[in-house]
């Protein structure tokens, strides 16, 4: 019995020794995944923040803050991959080639600009007649509105669209921020084209198509739907001096319903039109 007790002490020291040595081993491992833990947190944490100071710039881009934006992608100097970095470069391209062609507007004169879907001043003299049609029309414009509204708010909300330049059938050169497919505008984006103007909206294909607002640089704009990259069933459209026309369109002329309303509001022609001229006034016919 005497003799058995060292070996039961030895043997004691040997298990705690042991146990002792793996919580040693077992601790000095996870003391290591945790700072590789800490440091890849570290790095995500950096790449996050990163990613949202660009979302930051892409929704100054959309509002039309391209200066700012510029600011916001230079501040971003260390990427973490090469992507980011390459994603960083083309956002201050963009925000670059945005800036120069908003410059470009400032500087313009007050000379029309030669753009072949913009539509003259009308200078027809004001008419006594009342529209009997004009509760139809005025609610399918407020329907209308509501939809450009909700479009914008859709299109505030995806900052994080893809950048696309290419060449309308017009000739003119389109900076498009927004959503993509099949490397095409499809679905909602903003584009700043070389002529000054600018498009918010809906996109199939490169072309506008469905709900959007155009904006010409002499003040002239139009909400309303396109087909086909042109103006095309309900729609209206401003004249910088406050008259505008309530109605319908086709191929971006005027055709259907529609009113015509002169500077102070007031109703100036109304009835039916095609190719870009009142063709019928119903309550005259009635007299």
């Amino acid at each position: 019995m005497k003799n058995s007790r060292p070996l039961l002490t030895y043997g004691l020291v040997l298990v705690f020794g042991a146990m002792a040595l793996y919580f040693w081993s077992n601790s000095r491992t996870l003391k290591q995944q945790l700072k590789e833990d800490q440091v890849t947190t570290q790095k995500l944490s950096a790449r996050l923040a990163m990613h949202e100071a660009l979302l930051h710039g892409d929704s100054l881009v959309i509002r039309g803050n391209y200066d700012d934006a510029l600011q916001t992608y230079s501040k971003e100097q260390e990427p973490e991959t090469e992507s980011d970095g390459a994603a960083i470069e083309m956002r201050m391209a963009f925000a670059k080639s945005f800036l120069a062609l908003q410059t470009q507007k400032r500087e313009m004169d007050s000379d029309p600009i030669a753009e072949l879907d913009t539509l003259p001043t009308a200078t027809a003299e004001p008419s006594p007649s009342e529209i009997n049609t004009i509760d139809s029309l005025t609610f399918a414009v407020e329907k209308m509105r509501v939809q450009v509204t909700r479009l914008q708010k859709q299109l505030r909300n995806k900052a994080s669209g893809q950048y696309l330049t290419f060449t309308t059938s017009k000739g003119s050169v389109v900076h498009y921020v927004g959503e993509v497919k099949d490397k095409k505008a499809n679905g909602i984006g903003v584009a700043l084209l070389s002529t000054g103007s600018r498009y918010e909206g809906q996109w199939k294909n490169n072309q506008r198509h469905g709900q959007g607002t155009f904006y010409w640089p002499d003040g002239q704009s139009y909400e309303g739907t396109y087909s086909n990259d042109k103006r095309d069933g309900q729609g209206t459209y401003y004249w910088p001096n406050g008259e505008k026309y309530v109605g319908h369109w086709k191929a971006d002329e005027r055709f259907g319903e529609g009113i015509f309303y002169g500077k102070k509001g007031d109703i100036v022609a109304s009835g039916i039109w095609e190719d870009d001229e009142l063709v019928e006034e119903p309550n005259r016919r009635r007299k």
